[in-house]
């Protein structure tokens, strides 16, 4: 079962985040920096909104959806769902107006307004749905509610933007469109009930009481992951965050997918050995998952360091490239060193119900992250912001793996580490010895180099571990 519904959010889970990908290279051609700048600040501060105006009650209906069989229980959720979300987008709707008020540079306050509002309404309702589907184990829904905005805001954009103003505001226009037609297409298959809001005051309450821990720790690691965006802005502008989050967020999303493709059944396998009193065997998963983290994010860290000018060179506007190529190789290693603590020992003390452990690493990311990257962007400008960044989640890695160890009982893979490393090196060495031409051919014949060099040599160091998965199946 466990596989089953992992291939079947699988285009979700993979469309989605390359489509986000193409887009950000995409709006480089279309969108100058201070604009670039002004649609980051917009993205980022809705997911705080939504956090704070519905995704509190969104996690509880994740975890405690009524099934099929409580019809009164499950009617009671959805009345109690339409006054949540209701009133949630009226909150959004106000904050959506300051946040239209804040934007830097001359512009129609309403006009953007009404832009930004419908923004920040569609991404929640698709979000919360997106949530409520996989609930329901609604794959389909689920997969147009997760990919009608990224693939369908990157065809509107574009249009819009060839077509009207090439400016923000007109492409957070486009991205609210294209998902309010996935919210309207994927509804239907969700149960809604079109009935009067009413609220129950007992499951409010249970899921505030639920929700509210959760919201704390997502809205420590929304800092973590955005407050650099900010303390750009204020430091240098909107143009120079413009400049920046190319790289910036490519480097960060790279490392993100790769992780996605190994992360995405490990913590329900884990929380199910758990439940089950098989502790030892949960430990082990989560070691076999670090290794896997390991083995892709290492890869494609190494990887960007070599292929990330001729990526840059080849997609990217001209504008922007000289910011980011300088700053797209590190924001792949801080994204990296972010993604193996959240998902390998973050993901053990959630397990375990450390909240207060979790909440202590997140608190600590977030201050050295903030004043490592503030010393960095004073003394180098923008790089030495990654570098710091980078350096902040080191430490935290460091740490979430030491509170893991002494705690919990979690050993690294380090040996099995060692080995991926090798592997990456001779990897490297293949690529660096091609001597590849700055084009798409060239570049193609690089990455499938290094992925054939890569992957025989995982196959000869892992060759045991290998031979015994096979004999097993065999079995």
């Amino acid at each position: 079962m466990l596989i089953s519904h992992t291939l079947k959010y699988l285009p979700a889970q993979l469309l989605s985040p390359l489509a986000q990908l193409a887009s950000m290279v995409l709006w480089t051609h279309w969108l100058a920096p201070v604009e670039m700048g002004i649609y980051t600040l917009v993205t980022v501060t809705q997911e705080l909104a939504y956090m704070g105006c519905l995704g509190w009650f969104a996690v509880y209906v994740l975890r405690y959806w009524p099934p099929a069989s409580e019809p009164a229980e499950r009617r009671r959720f959805l009345l109690t769902e339409n006054a949540v979300v209701l009133a949630s987008l009226g909150l959004s709707a106000l904050v959506a107006g300051l946040t239209a008020w804040a934007l830097p540079g001359e512009h129609s306050w309403a006009a953007s307004a009404f832009a930004v509002a419908a923004f920040f309404a569609s991404k929640a309702i698709s979000t919360h749905y997106a949530e409520r589907a996989r609930a329901q184990s609604a794959f389909l829904p689920y997969t147009l509610l997760q990919t009608a905005g990224p693939l369908g805001g990157l065809l509107l954009g574009w249009l819009a933007l060839q077509h009207l103003e090439p400016t923000a505001i007109v492409l957070l226009s486009a991205y609210a469109l294209a998902q309010a037609i996935g919210v309207a297409l994927a509804l239907p298959g969700l149960g809604i009930a079109w009935e009067r809001p009413r609220v129950d005051p007992a499951l409010l309450r249970a899921a505030l009481a639920f929700g509210g821990p959760v919201l704390g720790l997502s809205a420590l690691g929304w800092v973590a992951e955005n407050y650099i965006r900010y303390l750009v802005q204020w430091h240098s502008g909107a143009t120079t965050l413009g400049l920046m989050i190319v790289g910036w967020a490519l480097g960060r999303r790279a490392a993100a997918v790769a992780a996605t493709l190994v992360t995405t059944a490990s913590f329900p396998l884990a929380a199910r050995l758990l439940n089950d009193n098989r502790r030892d065997e949960a430990l082990g998963h989560l070691a076999l998952n670090a290794t896997l983290m390991i083995g892709v994010l290492l890869p494609v860290t190494a990887a960007v360091e070599i292929l990330g000018p001729i990526l840059v060179e080849l997609f990217v506007a001209s504008e922007y490239q000289a910011v980011t190529s300088e700053l797209l190789a590190l924001s792949v290693v801080a994204g990296a060193l972010r993604n193996l603590h959240m998902h390998t020992t973050d993901q053990l003390m959630v397990l375990e119900r450390k909240l207060g452990m979790l909440a202590k690493v997140d608190v600590f990311e977030i201050v050295m992250c903030a004043a490592l990257s503030m010393a960095g962007l004073m003394l180098e400008g923008l790089r030495g912001a990654i570098v710091g960044q980078a350096l902040g989640s080191l430490a935290t890695l460091v740490l979430s793996g030491w509170l893991a160890h002494r705690y919990l009982g979690f050993r690294w893979p380090w040996r099995n580490a060692l080995k991926i490393g090798l592997a990456t090196a001779v990897m490297l060495l293949a690529m660096w010895l091609l001597h590849t031409s700055h084009d798409v051919l060239g570049l193609s014949l690089a990455t499938a180099l290094g992925t054939l060099v890569y992957g025989a040599c995982i196959l000869l160091l892992f060759a045991p571990q290998w031979l015994r998965l096979f004999g097993m199946n065999r079995s």
